[in-house]
């Protein structure tokens, strides 16, 4: 730059010079004028040349070497898809083909159902269940777990997404948790409807054993609702059944009816020659049930009748012979059974050791065991 201004100057002072030496100057140049012109000539030179002078670029950095990654599973890969809605039931298949794959996400979602029957199983029957309800409930359980292994509603179950790679298929399945409780609640309703059935039968029979059976029929269908009313419960699913409320309805009907219920004991009017077998019949009959000798109220009435002995000799002695007739009926008359048992007393000798082999039989003889199977049948269990 600098050489190239001094040969600029260098031509400018020669050209004024050969001016100057002219033996006449000219007048009317303004030297001023010139140099001024000639500064800023070499003013807009220099922003020209500006931008044509490039500093040199930074060197750059080398690249790193590019190592590929490693190729993602069919499991990773199908782990990035996520149900529609945060709540859902997810199963994730891989298989063969597309519709076995399909299957395993189903019996995947099946067994995150079966898990809540399990955790509210246990929770149930840690409540307030007898064990004859645990029983039923254990039952229940077992058969939910094969009804859910095969899952009702598979078809509820949608895939969203399927990948292959390697030729094996994966799918993601999907269920929503209202979908997943519809057979719940489907058998919710039966249930319901069978407690109300029963309900209706308790309430207007009055055979004591038929409405002790009909309360167990109650009880038995309410205990197997309580696992399927947890299920729903545990899925989020609100059913609006209404077994809990009927049961306990007829559980206080229930309650007042067996504190009532009784064992009545009469006995038919009979001789003073009876009246030591009569007693030994009665003792029996208390020593194994709880009975009132007193007005029937509610329960069982037993009346006793027993004949005069009935003597007669035969070839090896003296054999005396009465008939038992137990009847029971309800408080109002409505005959329930009858039982009947002849008891022998035999004696060598004479009538009275007759006699007293017969008081012996009537109270430890086997001919009660028919009438014990007969009476176990009216207790309340």
């Amino acid at each position: 730059m600098k050489s190239l201004k001094i040969l600029y100057c260098g031509c400018l002072i020669s050209l004024l010079g050969c001016a100057g030496s002219e033996p006449a100057v000219k007048h009317g140049v303004d030297t001023d004028d010139v140099r001024a012109r000639s500064s800023q000539a070499f003013d807009e030179l220099d922003e020209k040349q500006a931008p044509s002078v490039k500093k040199s670029a930074p060197k750059m950095a080398q690249p790193s070497k590019v190592v590929e990654a490693p190729k993602a599973s069919l499991t990773e890969l199908l782990s990035a898809y996520a149900c529609p809605n945060t709540d859902d039931l997810r199963g994730l298949g891989i298989a063969d083909n597309a519709n076995s794959a399909l299957t395993i996400a189903q019996k995947e979602i099946a067994a995150k159902i079966q898990s809540v029957v399990v955790a509210k199983t246990e929770e149930t029957r840690q409540s307030k269940v007898d064990a004859y309800g645990n029983e039923l409930l254990e039952s229940s359980f077992e058969a939910k777990t094969q009804v859910i292994t095969r899952l009702q509603n598979a078809q509820d179950a949608r895939p969203i997404v399927t990948l292959t790679q390697s030729g094996k298929y994966g799918v993601v399945a999907c269920m929503q948790r209202s979908d997943a409780a519809k057979p719940f609640l489907k058998e919710a309703g039966l249930l319901q409807d069978s407690v109300m059935l029963a309900s209706k039968i308790f309430e207007e029979q009055k055979h004591p054993m038929i409405k002790n059976d009909a309360f167990k029929t109650v009880r038995d269908v309410y205990v197997r609702s309580l696992a399927v009313l947890d299920v729903l419960d545990g899925l989020g699913v609100q059913s609006g059944i209404q077994t809990k409320a009927i049961y306990e309805s007829v559980q206080k009907k229930y309650n007042d009816f067996r504190s009532q219920f009784a064992f009545y004991y009469q006995e038919e009017k009979g001789t003073d020659a009876t009246a030591q077998q009569r007693r030994s019949v009665f003792e029996r009959i208390s020593l194994k049930y709880p009975v009132h000798a007193a007005s029937c109220t509610n329960g069982l009435l037993l009346k006793l009748n027993v004949t005069p002995a009935a003597c007669v000799e035969k070839s090896l002695g003296i054999s005396c012979t009465v008939d038992l007739s137990l009847s029971g009926s309800s408080c109002e008359g409505e005959s329930y059974f009858t039982l009947n048992a002849k008891v022998k007393g035999n004696g060598r000798y004479d009538a009275k050791e007759a006699q007293e082999r017969l008081d012996e039989n009537i109270s430890n003889g086997e001919w009660f065991n028919d009438w014990i199977t007969e009476l176990d049948k009216w207790r309340l269990k």
